[in-house]
């Protein structure tokens, strides 16, 4: 009996120790993995990987971005999102512009921040079936925009510099015809007011237009704009929400942890640079962690 307190811990430092000969050899072997495989060998696993959630991946930037199809689509919007968000590891800032046009209430909604272990920014474009009051915004629940009535949108997504705030480094550059355009770097974070995304949006006709502009004055009166054409510029810098203390304990947490998840994943996936190549090197190594990183994306 008493060899064993001598036994026991010496199978389980040979077990340690046999483990991390194995991680050791699988991790070398996952990266020459990697590494042998071709650019459009890459770009073809990752899409693959990023369709089923509905995204697509761009090389150039190193970014994810939406597909036209994406599956969201069908769940449309409401304001029930943006409250459970938090609860998904997703803190962002956001405003929504209500406007009237052809007989429907039309929702364009912004999004920037922290979503996981990604930073991003959104814009959605929704209608309901008719003319809503104000008092049904927030319960209502509002369509995706059918493909003739999505609009071209640009975003620039941006992120200061947390000591030179007049400094920023440039992320992410989109331009489409869409119903709900975004962009997501995997493995940064930022808080985010530290983000700013300049925007381009050109509406179908004046009267769309102006309609839009007369609730964006409303809503956002501290952001210039102008105009050139059916295009509407700005830059949405920070949202005018208050948040009680609760939401904000939660957003904190929920930030906190983002921030944990982001070093972690770096850490893991140090051999690599790029975003796709990091992601590839889980896809191998960690195929529980891939699925999870992507399971966030889709909650939105």
């Amino acid at each position: 009996m008493d060899n064993l307190y001598y036994v026991i811990p010496a199978i389980i430092a040979l077990l340690i120790i046999v483990l991390i000969i194995f991680f050791n050899f699988k991790k070398k072997s996952v990266i020459r993995k990697v590494d042998s495989l071709t650019t459009p060998e890459k770009n073809q696993i990752l899409d693959t990987l990023a369709k089923p959630v509905g995204y697509n991946y761009d090389p150039y930037q190193d970014i994810f971005t939406t597909r036209h199809d994406a599956p969201q689509k069908v769940f449309g919007y409401t304001t029930l999102y943006n409250l459970a968000a938090p609860f998904f590891n997703m803190i962002f800032d956001y405003e929504t512009i209500y406007f009237n046009y052809n007989s429907r209430t039309w929702l364009i909604e912004m999004w920037k921040g922290q979503y996981g272990i990604n930073i991003g920014c959104e814009l959605g474009i929704y209608y309901a079936d008719r003319i809503l009051e104000p008092e049904e915004y927030d319960f209502a629940l509002f369509k995706a925009v059918d493909s003739k009535d999505m609009l071209d949108i640009s975003l620039k997504l941006n992120q200061h510099s947390k000591n030179k705030p007049y400094k920023y480094t440039k992320l992410a550059h989109l331009r489409d015809k869409h119903w709900w355009l975004t962009g997501f770097k995997m493995g940064y974070f930022s808080k985010p007011h530290h983000l700013f995304v300049n925007t381009g949006i050109t509406f179908k006709d004046y009267r769309m237009m102006q309609s839009f502009l007369e609730s964006f004055e409303q809503t956002m009166p501290d952001t210039p704009y102008k105009t050139s054409g059916l295009t509407v510029y700005f830059t949405f810098y920070k949202s005018n929400r208050k948040y009680p203390f609760f939401k904000k304990a939660v957003r904190s947490i929920a930030l906190l942890s983002c921030h944990a998840y982001c070093k972690l994943f770096n850490f893991v996936t140090k051999p690599f640079k790029k975003s796709g190549d990091k992601l590839l090197y889980l896809y191998y190594f960690l195929p529980f962690a891939t699925k999870r990183i992507f399971r966030v994306k889709h909650h939105k």
